[in-house]
């Protein structure tokens, strides 16, 4: 007996307003306005950041007004922004231990220990969802997002080792864009 792949698909990740599938649809969304994922390319869980658009490495955070447990009564949006000690490097990437590496090894890969907590990508793509109450049909619609691009530099230089931000730090540190922009903003960073 052969399992239906697209039921499996339905049942794990059919709903789009539950946090963590609709940070994953967040990452899908900004790679297709960004045309880094190909037909073939599967998510990779433990990655250091999200998406490479060419070389650089875009971390993707999503949040949004409405949860599932309360849909019709608005949240206050948090983005984690943490860095990490911890960083996985995968063999099939090519990644290999530098000399005299000392750490955790496994079968696919191995991790790495920063000195201190690090952001891995280059640029963040912040994502809010803001339609109430959040449905499938306007998750998956781009208009009903905001997104805000910030170089990770600048998160480094004005927010320190601060682990997350709300709306109002990211109205200071960028103007959001609609989905379409998102390319031409990372482009713009240079």
């Amino acid at each position: 007996m052969a399992f239906n792949i697209s039921s499996f698909e339905r049942w794990s990740v059919g709903n789009l307003v539950d946090n963590r599938t609709r940070g994953i649809f967040a990452e899908w969304m900004v790679g297709q306005t960004l045309g880094v994922i190909a037909d073939q390319d599967l998510r990779e869980e433990w990655a250091p950041f999200d998406l490479h658009y060419g070389a650089v490495r875009v971390e993707v955070k999503a949040s949004g007004y409405s949860q599932t447990w309360n849909p019709d009564n608005p949240t206050t949006p948090r983005f984690g922004i943490k860095g990490v000690y911890w960083v996985w490097e995968d063999w099939t990437k090519g990644h290999t231990p530098p000399d005299g590496w000392v750490g955790k090894e496994r079968r696919s890969g191995f991790w790495t220990r920063n000195e201190h907590p690090v952001r891995q990508s280059d640029v963040y793509v912040f994502c809010l969802h803001e339609s109430l109450p959040a449905t499938n049909e306007n998750v998956a619609d781009p208009e009903s997002w905001k997104f805000w691009v910030i170089p990770t530099e600048t998160l480094n230089n004005k927010l320190g080792e601060q682990a997350s931000l709300g709306i109002g730090a990211l109205n200071k540190l960028a103007s959001p864009v609609t989905w379409e922009e998102i390319k031409a903003a990372i482009d713009a960073l240079g």
